[in-house]
């Protein structure tokens, strides 16, 4: 990551300052409009979370170091939320250094590639910066390898969900392997996920070409979602609203709007070990809305019963959940 922040990097940075001075003070008001702010687009959420991150895994970092001796002279500070801003830039681009040297070590590159392998367990989100400039965030259960050259880069999805922020170079093409699938970028800003051998595209900035291997490239652009298999390529187009709703896994939510029960389910298990099991079809078809913490199944189920009178049942590996009236 480049150690100079964008506008909406700086002003994500500008509110880990501001609540950081404020501490335990930090006022009902102005976490509404950090809130506010991070809802207003997908690119403020991406960056709010890549940040975030970045900085408290630093404080984490800096509760290990011993204290800095005392410098030899001082020039005259800047603004203490200046000072903060700029740390908070050189703390990220650091992390994402470190990150690359952590990995590298042990990994003697074949032909010039740089080549990684990353995986998260079910539940975790992990942000990977490529040596290009690119920029990942990998979902829940997600496994992908990198491989960089100077000609090409191309990563191989093997399964899960990855949010892909991509450094133009159009002398080197970004290619996504998904199966059967390739998708291609210059750069620009997207998410896939794979379920087997579907694919599932959405695209916040810039073109991305979806090849299915026994169809016609389609190229999409801002807004555009694609489902891909391996005869077919189906493209829609989306709301701001709908896309924002697809890429809510970066700050780790669920948003549902009127979905069924069953569906809302297979969802929460893609990031809990302990699995909703929904036990009849009366309650499997029940309409779901509203915005959830994606690692807290428990808490989805709570409000199953207060608020639709569900029986819910808890045991070490699994929430079964029916109708009042099943038996």
């Amino acid at each position: 990551m480049s150690s100079v922040l964008t506008s909406i990097e700086a002003r994500a940075a500008d509110w880990i300052a501001e609540r950081d001075r404020a501490g335990s003070a930090w006022p009902a008001e102005r976490q509404a409009a950090l809130e506010a702010w991070i809802n207003a687009a997908t690119a403020h959420r991406v960056a709010w979370l890549r940040l975030d991150q970045a900085w408290r895994r630093a404080d984490r970092l800096r509760a290990l170091q011993p204290a800095p001796s005392p410098p030899l002279a001082r020039a005259r500070p800047a603004p203490r939320w200046k000072q903060q801003r700029r740390a908070i830039g050189g703390t990220v681009a650091g992390l994402c250094l470190l990150e690359l040297v952590a990995v590298n070590v042990g990994i003697a590159p074949v032909g010039g590639a740089d080549t990684q392998s990353y995986a998260t367990a079910r539940g975790q989100r992990e942000a990977v910066a490529l040596t290009d400039g690119s920029r990942l965030t990998l979902n829940t259960a997600t496994k992908l390898r990198t491989a960089v050259t100077p000609k090409q880069r191309e990563v191989w999805l093997e399964q899960g969900e990855a949010f892909f922020d991509i450094a133009h170079d159009a002398s080197r093409p970004f290619v996504i392997h998904a199966g059967r699938q390739t998708v291609t970028v210059l750069g620009t800003k997207f998410s896939l996920l794979r379920e087997g051998e579907h694919l599932r595209v959405a695209v916040l900035e810039g073109r991305v070409q979806v090849q299915a291997a026994q169809s016609r490239p389609a190229v999409l652009v801002r807004d555009d979602t694609a489902v891909a298999d391996a005869s077919n390529v189906l493209v829609s187009k989306q709301t701001s609203q709908q896309l924002n709703a697809a890429l809510s896994w970066l700050q780790g939510k669920l948003v549902f709007d009127e979905v069924s029960l069953a569906e809302a389910a297979s969802q929460f298990n893609r990031y809990n070990r302990k699995q909703l099991v929904i036990s009849d079809a009366a309650a499997a078809k029940i309409g779901i809305g509203g915005v959830f913490d994606a690692n807290n199944a428990e808490a989805f189920a709570r409000l199953l019963h207060v608020g639709f009178g569900l029986q819910v049942q808890v045991s070490e590996e699994e929430i079964r959940v029916s109708s009042a009236s099943a038996p």
